[in-house]
């Protein structure tokens, strides 16, 4: 065989694995989606935040599902 048959071989085996691959993947995707939680999941899902060390006066901002949520103990005269 000459260089270049061996060239282009090599070539089609490597396009023909990654299309494999590639097919594989899409094929596998809807499978391993699956398993993620579903959104009412998710909106079931509760974030614990220990509220003792805040001192009255103090604001402080934690993260609910990407999203800030800002925490303030009020002062008695507040």
């Amino acid at each position: 065989m000459s260089e270049k048959q061996v060239t282009r071989r090599n070539f089609l085996y490597v396009t023909t694995g990654a299309f494999t691959a590639a097919g594989a993947a899409s094929i596998a995707w809807p499978f391993i989606d699956q398993m993620n939680p579903d959104a009412s999941v998710k909106a079931l899902a509760s974030t614990e935040i220990d509220l003792r060390p805040i001192v009255p006066g103090q604001s402080i901002t934690v993260l609910w599902r990407g999203k800030p949520v800002f925490i303030r103990r009020r002062t008695q005269e507040e």
